[in-house]
């Protein structure tokens, strides 16, 4: 039960603020690096890794780190190779304004009524489902 003033949430909205696609070709690797600023949590960003060595419908996608003593959190995530070219060729596409993804947890969070996250200690946590909003207009 959460105090008076405080709720739980398990899905956390992120705008894209960047994103690189990264190939290094002597170990024929390749991954997206996108930077995202936090909307549904207050202050803090997130440094986002995409690489395409998941399978489709895999569950969890993939794990994000949320640190005490900093507001960046730390998610990597694994699709299918497809996938990940899609995605990469949709980012790379000029918008009128920020495209944004929804990640949900496997472990709830706890925010208060102006969105400021309250942590004990550093959370590591699945990803069980990425969610991408990307405006056509």
């Amino acid at each position: 039960m959460t105090k008076p003033g405080l709720t739980t949430i398990n899905t956390i909205q992120m705008a894209v603020q960047t994103a690189e696609h990264h190939l290094r070709f002597s170990h024929f690797t390749e991954q997206l690096q996108v930077s995202l600023s936090l909307l549904t949590i207050a202050r803090g960003s997130c440094m986002m890794t995409i690489r395409p060595d998941g399978q489709r419908h895999q569950t969890p996608i993939g794990h994000l780190h949320i640190p005490v003593d900093r507001a960046v959190i730390q998610a990597s995530v694994s699709i299918a190779q497809s996938d990940f070219d899609d995605l990469a060729i949709k980012l790379a596409r000029p918008v009128t304004r920020p495209t944004s993804v929804v990640v949900t947890l496997d472990t709830e969070l706890t925010v208060d009524d102006k969105g400021f996250l309250f942590l004990d200690q550093p959370i590591d946590t699945a990803i069980s489902e990425i969610f991408w909003i990307m405006p056509l207009k």
